[in-house]
């Protein structure tokens, strides 16, 4: 290390900033467009929740003097899985944390809870995806008849009564658009783009750019860009619900390297479409 700092005889020292340079990470949606209704009830990996649902009853006409008829109610049950596991390990010597910054561990922790949420949302998003009950697909998006394609899409789900009649889920919330930059791109050149408001700062809940055809837009970077079938869910946050936690998180001292530390964790996590009805979507091309 000396000789490198000595260069012609001089000597040149280096300094470490403790100033870090930000990353520039893909926006992580999902979390927020899905629900946690069963999450209390994992512990660890492995566990499998059982989810019931009630069935229907049927109305029948009464007719005096007939016997009643009784049926024996039969709901559907649902199998949510905790099938989803990732871990994270790195190693941060003494020398790294006293030139550079303190809280060195934690920031590199919570660098390992930016990538673990990306995987999550990758996993989401190819959940969701392929939990479309009939897709609606379209050729030639362009600028003159994406409302028109997003407006279908809203019927789907009011047809499937996803929908309270005010246009929310059952939820309270507004359903979700989810779209890659490309189809983004063409929503904000539609002449009815000029109508939609903006919610900016406005809104709580981030990485919301804009509302469309009654849909509160989410832009995702996970797809290929270069790919030029354009996959596009909306839905409300009844349809998926996920069960996630970090079961374990350590920080160990190495007692050969003075100072330094072996830090790792485990992430366990499953998802269930429950509601499909409440999905709606399909692959587009852009004119």
């Amino acid at each position: 290390m000396a000789e490198e700092l000595i260069k012609n005889g001089v000597f040149t020292p280096e300094v470490m900033s403790k100033k870090m340079l930000r990353n520039l990470d893909a926006n992580s949606v999902w979390k927020g467009l899905v629900n946690d209704n069963w999450e209390g009830e994992i512990k660890d990996a492995g566990d499998t929740v059982i989810i019931n649902q009630y069935g229907d009853i049927a109305v029948k006409d009464y007719v005096i003097g007939e016997a009643v008829e009784y049926e024996h109610p039969a709901g559907d049950n649902l199998i949510l899985k905790v099938d989803q596991q990732k871990y994270f390990a790195f190693f941060i010597d003494k020398i790294s944390r006293v030139q550079a910054k303190p809280e060195l561990i934690d920031g590199y922790f919570s660098r390992a809870k930016v990538a673990i949420n990306l995987e999550k949302d990758t996993y989401l998003s190819t959940l969701a995806f392929a939990g479309i009950e009939k897709a609606i697909d379209k050729t030639g998006l362009n600028k003159d008849n994406i409302y028109g394609y997003f407006t279908q899409l809203m019927g789907s789900l009011r047809w499937a009564n996803a929908l309270q009649n005010n246009g929310t889920g059952f939820d309270g919330k507004r359903p979700f658009a989810v779209v890659d930059p490309d189809v983004y791109g063409v929503m904000l050149a539609a002449p009815e783009n000029l109508k939609a408001t903006v919610e900016g700062d406005k809104t709580s809940r981030e990485g919301t750019i804009l509302r469309f055809a009654g849909f509160d837009v989410k832009v995702s970077t996970h797809a290929n860009p270069e790919d030029t079938n354009k996959k596009v869910i909306v839905g409300t946050t009844e349809a998926i619900t996920l069960a996630d936690q970090i079961t374990e998180t350590q920080t160990v001292r190495d007692k050969d390297a003075i100072g330094g530390a072996y830090c790792s964790g485990l992430y366990v996590y499953g998802a269930k479409v429950v509601q499909p009805k409440a999905l709606a979507g399909g692959t587009v091309t852009l004119a």
